[in-house]
């Protein structure tokens, strides 16, 4: 299988190996690729970057939908699913996605991982509002809904990436952990034929030879230039030191730094759009620490709620009543001069949150009552120095603080207290039960900006999951599956979506079918 042999000054290690497949990257679409590829009899090699299993935001709370194995459920999301995209994605690629997802919940059970079953969903069911919570229908109600549950501290997702580890091993896999990637090797026709690598710890070469790579290898969130150059957002800490069109980070650490992206182009692969999956984030300190999910008080519930939402020259810019959809938020306010928003609300909206309760409640912050905001906001202003929230006594006192255009804010305010009193949105149509007016002080306003889980799209992949030339001609031996390709899925440029692993596992279940059948092909 393989040789080491010492040579050069200092006397370097080198590895050489030989394999018919390797996989890049060990998340959730690595995994179902490589034990699609088991299956059917091939040897495999997982490299992973880091020195563990998993993926950028595959240790994480974890959900999934799985479309059931009946061509009348499948069809349903796929027309479902290709109207999101407004056409525009390839049909082929959601095809592979429907048809493949019902093998995520058969994958997790072999693993022996137990999951809970929160919605069956029904034929006329897919695509109801109803069902969707935080996200748009199109993602959230095309199939049944399972959750995962973790390990001690451990979340589900690293359970199914660490029992995947263990059962690929078993089948006679290999895991290459800390060792990335550097290059994918092709011979004079341009068909795949090797990998370069090398130990992260050891600064061991490793080459491998093989006959197809499948890049599972993530989004590009945590490099910084590539970032700007492809999605236009500057990254900031949780601060939001400096100015303008900033995005936070939901995932610090994950080591998504364009790798794949990055070899697919080397090789003339296409480049797709690449989008930002995330949600609103309110930055700062005292909100929330480096994940979204880990919160010290009840005020991250109040950016979900469905309220007067105005950007920085105080006008409306969206239907506040889809407030809680984190796609549709995220992608009006990333669309507002330097990016940034402002939820508002007056005295009589803060006795609602307390004694009537919460209108929107994002399940992973459960709470019906809000309690002592003011506390809560004097607590984050005096004493943790959050420069994005603000109570004051009047409207005037509100745009000094927060820098919001007084007479564009006070022109809003006019027109929308209108609509209160009347009882009906004659701008935007939000529902009249939200419509909430904003005139007795103390006044409340929190700055919201735009937070990324990962990023999506950057490869260009037909419909066998092949990565394809500018010509639509595929790289022999080339193929890619999840995040990185996601913008084949949603459509160029990509609508607000979601890179949940649920969508990476049928594309991972897919590029492995469609690499063995290649291998066989050419065997």
């Amino acid at each position: 299988m393989f040789e080491k042999r010492a040579t050069g000054e200092g006397g370097f290690i080198f590895m050489r190996l030989k394999t018919d497949l390797v996989i890049m990257g060990s998340g959730m679409a690595g995994i179902s690729a490589a034990d699609a590829a088991l299956a059917r009899g091939k040897k495999v090699i997982v490299f992973e970057k880091k020195p563990y299993q998993g993926g950028a935001v595959s240790n994480c709370p974890i959900a999934y939908l799985s479309i059931r194995n009946d061509k009348d459920f499948q069809n349903a999301a796929f027309h479902l699913l290709y109207e999101y995209s407004n056409y525009n994605a390839n049909p082929s690629v959601i095809r592979q996605y429907v048809n493949n997802s019902w093998r995520t919940k058969e994958y997790i059970e072999r693993l022996g991982i137990k999951m809970i079953p929160t919605q069956k969903l029904e034929l006329e069911d897919i695509g109801n509002p109803k069902y969707a919570d935080g996200f748009p229908p199109a993602i959230m109600a095309h199939g049944d809904f399972y959750l995962v549950p973790g390990r001690g501290k451990g979340h589900g997702g690293a359970l199914i990436c660490l029992n995947a580890m263990k059962d690929i091993i078993k089948r006679g896999g290999q895991y290459m952990l800390n060792t990335p990637i550097t290059d994918i090797l092709v011979d004079e026709n341009g068909k795949v034929n090797g990998v370069k690598a090398v130990n992260n710890e050891t600064k061991e070469e490793i080459e491998v030879e093989c006959e197809a790579v499948i890049i599972a290898s993530g989004g590009i969130m945590e490099d910084r230039e590539m970032m700007k150059k492809y999605t236009g957002f500057t990254f900031t800490d949780y601060n939001c030191s400096g100015d303008g069109n900033v995005l936070f980070n939901c995932y610090p650490n994950s080591g998504q730094t364009g790798d794949g992206q990055k070899l697919a182009w080397k090789l003339g692969g296409a480049q797709s759009a690449i989008a930002v999956s995330g949600h609103n984030l309110v930055p700062g300190p005292g909100i929330v620490a480096s994940s979204p999910w880990i919160v010290y008080n009840e005020t991250r519930t109040i950016q979900e709620q469905p309220y007067l939402w105005v950007n920085k020259n105080g006008e409306r810019f969206i239907d506040e009543s889809i407030s809680n959809n984190h796609m549709a938020i995220s992608t009006g306010i990333s669309n507002q001069p330097n990016g940034e928003s402002y939820i508002v609300f007056d005295e009589d909206t803060r006795r609602h949150l307390e004694e009537d309760g919460v209108d929107y409640m994002y399940f992973i912050f459960p709470v019906e009552k809000l309690t002592d905001i003011p506390g809560q906001f004097k607590t984050l202003i005096n004493e943790k120095g959050n420069k994005h929230v603000f109570m004051t006594d009047t409207i005037e006192e509100l745009c000094v603080q927060s820098g919001i255009d007084q007479a564009g804010l006070e022109e809003t305010l006019d027109r929308y207290n209108g609509y209160c009193d009347n009882g009906e949105d004659e701008e935007f149509g939000k529902d009249a039960k939200y419509l909430r007016p904003v005139r007795k002080g103390p006044f409340y306003a929190m700055r919201v900006f735009c937070a990324g889980y990962d990023t999506i799209g950057g490869i260009k992949v037909n419909g066998k999951m092949q990565v394809i030339r500018e010509d639509g001609k595929a790289i022999p031996g080339l193929y890619a599956a999840g995040d990185n390709m996601m913008g084949e899925f949603y459509g160029n440029p990509p609508t607000g979506g979601s890179a949940g692993a649920y969508f990476a596992m049928p594309f991972g279940f897919a590029a492995g079918d469609s690499a063995c059948d290649y291998l066989e092909k050419n065997a």
